[in-house]
């Protein structure tokens, strides 16, 4: 990350935005609306424009490809929402190609082991003597995904 001065705040402070209020929202309405995805995907490729010209915009489009291509594979194989989607395009314009790979990768490692804990916390210790059907467990994957990209910008700033 080159970023100095007045960018680097601006580059931090548009992804604090947009990674903390995905993750709030996720976590206590468990949906992530458009309109914060449309703004950040907007807010993402001004800011990557007015820093870096055109070749911040071929960045951020190849960003916008992993990230939105990627996670909707998955969400047409039937894992993870639409708005997970949406949230990795508009955060992969923010961090462009190479860090939204990072991020990808990382952010599905966390989803994959904060699913297999809350999925070991559920179960019962005793399984019951009728069957039950099991439910689906799922994790607000705004959270992973807000920690794996601070835990990139934090690698990429030391």
């Amino acid at each position: 990350m080159s970023r100095t001065g007045l960018e680097l705040w601006l580059f931090l402070s548009g992804v604090a935005v947009f990674t903390l209020t995905a993750a709030f929202l996720d976590l206590r309405y468990r949906r992530i609306p458009n309109a914060l995805s449309v703004a950040g995907l907007v807010v993402g490729l001004v800011f990557r424009i007015a820093t870096e010209g055109l070749p911040g915009l071929g960045d951020a489009a190849g960003g916008f490809a992993i990230g939105f291509g990627s996670l909707l594979l998955l969400w047409a194989m039937g894992g993870g929402g639409g708005g997970d989607v949406k949230l990795m395009g508009a955060l992969s314009v923010w961090l462009g190609t190479r860090q939204a790979v990072h991020v990808l990768i990382l952010s599905s490692v966390l989803a994959f082991v904060f699913t297999a804990i809350r999925a070991a916390i559920s179960r019962p210790m005793f399984e019951p003597s009728t069957p039950r059907p099991r439910r689906k467990v799922a994790v607000a994957f705004a959270v992973p995904l807000a920690i794996a990209t601070w835990t990139m910008i934090g690698i990429k700033l030391m």
